[in-house]
Parts: structure tokens; C-alpha cells; sequence
């Protein structure tokens, strides 16, 4: 009833507004206010977004559990500004200025702090006598909101001993996907990488170990974290940071590389790709109908392999941001007609659909034909920068190849356009 309302009165004063102008024009006159056409308050989008009386967007207003999470997080981070202050205030005195920066040297009774459930700040020491606790006290000006509890081991002596723990198991050849100190736990915490079964097999006898001769160390599984180039995760460069996707990582005569589509802007070989501003490596063969460079031979479509420099390999992975895990793709393996197959890029996360056409030559924008590519009629319209995504199918899943462009509307119908991986020399490299 509100939105009617303020429509109807934005409608009159913009009538209002015209009949104004044309009796100041001309004279008594109110000839011409007729041809003024209604205008649908809710094509006005821009007036939708905020809600006057609160200032927040309609999408979180409109949607009552959204708008309960945000509100409860809301009011928990205001509760925490004593306990944050409190925290604050000790860290200034471990805080060091010199010429070669900040650093914080911690006293070796401190063993950390956090904020509990209750929103107070729980400060953690090695000795809760009288004079360790009055000086920390000492220090804030919210002691109602700090406690103190005593703990086996300070920071100072977890991280010199877990750093040396971990740097051994480098040294022995283990991958440690993340280390550090547990605060809450006062232990030091190791991540070894999970599809490792050198790691597998340590994290089985170091258990045993430890419940003999108890250390303040605990090793667990995981994986690098965040900064991967998972399939479908952004890649650009130095003018164009987030121009394209990943389709995947993979390592064969050209050493350790990554496929993604042809037609980033100004592509050529040696050109510098990067990942979240850090180069990444240089692309090495592309292909895009007429254009080509490195040596790709007679293959057809639109793709680029990326050579990685060290920081690039460091990162390399099989997963995609969908959170699965390419196998190795089958060499000899057709995909038919109505077969289904999915996408991810960095800007749709998950697309799906059914090849409808093999092998098409397709004419792009800039006049470039592109000869052998795939068409999947989908549900989904990928987004600009979604090129050179990982086009996958089956259980496994297996790589099928990357997105090129979405064609439409053909005949009323929308299409994704991608280059096979049998288009661009799957016997040039293997997926890691």
C-alpha cells in the first residue's frame, strides 16, 4: 500500500511539475500535459534499493532470515567494542616502533587473549600471581569486561617451539598447508596436506607418540588455503586484473602450466598473467580462429596455456571453486549429443546444461571466427570474465574443456560456446 501510494504522488508531482513549465512558457495555457505518459513507479529501481527509515538495502530488509542474522551480528559487534578497547590497550604496550617497522614483543608470562561468548576479553598468562595480574590490569580502563585464567605455556615458548617442529617437517619433505599457535588451546596447531599419504601415515604415528610424551603440538589434515588456482577462480593482468577465469593447472612438455580462453585482451606471447595482483606466469600457445601464437600447430578453438613461474606452481591445484576435484581426464573420450555437463567461473559460480551442438564455427563479435567449438544449451547465462572457466562433466568430475563466449539469443535460445579439451592437445599435459 505504501509503494501505491508514493507511486501515485511521485506521478502527480512530476504532472504537477510539467503543468508548472508549460503555464510559465505559456502564459494560462495548460495545453500539451496530456501527452505526459504514465510512468511505472516500479521501473525505478533506484528508489527500491534503501529503505528511508532505516538505510538498509531492501534485499536484507525482504528477506526475514538474512535480516535476523545481520541484526543479531550487528548487536554482537557493538558488545564487543569494551572487550576490543580492553584488548587494544594491552597490545599497545608490547607494540615497538624502529627504523625497520612495528614489531610486538610479547612478556613471557602472556599467553594470548580472546573475547568468549559472553563478549568479555579473557586474558590467558602463565602465572596468575598478584603482580602479573595488576599489571595487565593495570593497563585497561574496562577491567569489568577482562578475566584472567593461567595456562601451561606463553606464546613466546609455542611459537619457538612449533615454528621448529614444523620446520622440520619440511625439511623432511611433509607439506604443511598451515601452521601456527592455538590461542584458546595454548597449543601449536599443524595442517599437513590431506591427499598426501606421507602425511597420512606421520599424523597416525605421531597420535601414538603423543599420548606417550604429551607435547603442546597437535597435527591435523587440510589444504592451501584460499589463495589457489582453483578452476574458475579470476586471473587477468597487469591493465586487466580479473579479465578472465582459470580453466585448470596441469604439468607436461611445457612444464607446469594453466589452460584459460584465447581472447583476453591484447593477448600475446610472454604477455604476463596474474593472480590477485601477483604474476602468476606468461602465457606460452593460444588460439582464436586466425590467431594464434606459440607453436599451437593445427589445433582449433579458443584457449591459452599459461606457463607458471615458481609462485605459480606453489599454487597449483585440482580443485574448482565449486569445491570439487577434476581426475585426469579420459584420452580417448567423445562427449555426445544431450550429454550434461556443468561450468564454473569467477563470476557464476555453477552453470549446467546439455551439448546440443559439436563442432561449430562461430562468429564473435570482433569479427573473429572460431572453428570446433561446443554449444551447451543452458539454464544459466555465464557473466563477462566467466571465460575461460572449467567446462567438466561426469562423475569423476573430468575436465571437458573451457568457456569461450554464450551465444544468444538463437532462435529464442541461449547457448554456451566452449573449446573442447581434444581442441587444444590434451596430449600436451596432464592435470595435478
Amino acid at each position: 500500500m505504501k509503494k501505491k501510494l508514493l507511486a501515485l504522488l511521485l506521478v502527480l508531482v512530476m504532472v504537477l511539475g510539467a503543468t508548472v513549465a508549460l503555464l510559465a512558457d505559456t502564459g494560462n495555457e495548460s495545453g500539451g500535459v496530456d501527452a505526459i505518459g504514465y510512468i511505472d513507479f516500479y521501473d525505478l529501481t533506484i528508489v527500491d534499493v534503501f529503505c528511508d527509515e532505516t538505510g538498509l538495502n531492501m534485499e536484507l530488509i525482504n528477506n526475514p532470515e538474512m535480516l535476523e542474522s545481520f541484526l543479531y551480528t550487528q548487536e554482537r559487534m557493538r558488545l564487543q567494542e569494551p572487550a576490543i578497547l580492553a584488548y587494544n590497550m594491552i597490545m599497545r604496550e608490547f607494540i615497538r616502533i624502529s627504523d625497520y617497522g612495528m614489531e610486538i614483543i610479547y612478556p613471557d608470562d602472556y599467553a594470548g587473549a580472546f573475547i568468549d561468548e559472553n563478549n568479555n576479553l579473557v586474558v590467558q598468562l602463565t602465572s596468575l600471581d598478584r603482580s602479573s595480574v595488576g599489571f595487565y590490569n593495570s593497563l585497561v580502563k574496562y577491567s569489568d569486561v577482562v578475566s584472567f585464567v593461567e595456562v601451561e605455556f606463553s606464546l613466546n615458548e609455542l611459537h619457538e617451539f612449533g615454528r621448529m617442529f614444523a620446520d622440520m617437517l619440511i625439511e623432511n619433505g611433509l607439506q604443511v598447508t598451515s601452521d601456527g599457535i592455538d590461542v584458546i588451546n595454548n597449543i601449536y596447531d599443524i595442517s599437513l596436506y590431506y591427499a598426501d599419504e606421507a602425511s597420512i601415515s606421520f599424523i597416525k604415528s605421531f597420535n601414538l607418540m603423543s599420548r606417550a610424551l604429551p607435547i603442546p603440538i597437535t597435527i591435523g589434515l587440510g589444504s592451501p588455503m584460499n589463495m589457489l588456482l582453483q578452476g574458475g577462480t579470476a586471473i587477468g593482468t597487469s591493465t586487466r586484473p580479473m579479465a578472465a577465469s582459470i580453466g585448470a593447472t596441469g604439468i607436461g612438455p611445457r612444464g607446469n602450466v594453466l589452460v584459460t580462453t584465447g581472447h583476453i585482451t591484447g593477448i600475446y606471447i610472454g604477455m604476463q598473467i596474474t593472480f590477485h595482483g601477483m604474476p602468476i606466469g606468461h602465457v606460452a600457445a593460444f588460439r582464436r580462429g586466425h590467431l594464434h601464437g606459440g607453436n599451437p600447430g593445427s589445433t582449433q578453438g579458443d584457449w591459452a596455456i599459461v606457463s607458471l613461474n615458481d609462485m605459480g606452481i606453489s599454487l597449483m591445484t585440482r580443485r574448482m571453486r565449486t569445491g570439487q576435484e577434476l581426475r585426469p581426464f579420459p584420452n580417448d573420450r567423445l562427449l555426445a549429443l544431450g550429454t550434461t555437463v556443468s561450468g564454473t567461473g569467477f563470476r557464476t559460480l555453477f552453470w549446467s546444461g546439455e551439448i546440443a551442438h559439436r563442432n561449430r564455427r562461430t562468429l564473435m563479435r570482433d569479427g573473429v571466427y572460431v572453428d570446433g567449438l561446443h554449444w551447451v544449451r543452458s539454464r544459466t547465462i555465464p557473466d563477462f570474465g566467466d571465460s575461460g572457466g572449467t567446462v567438466f562433466y561426469g562423475s569423476g568430475p573430468w575436465l571437458e574443456g573451457v568457456i569461450s563466449a554464450y551465444v544468444g539469443p538463437y532462435f529464442w535460445e541461449y547457448f554456451i560456446a566452449y573449446s573442447p579439451i581434444i581442441g587444444f592437445g590434451h596430449q600436451l599435459w596432464e592435470l595435478r
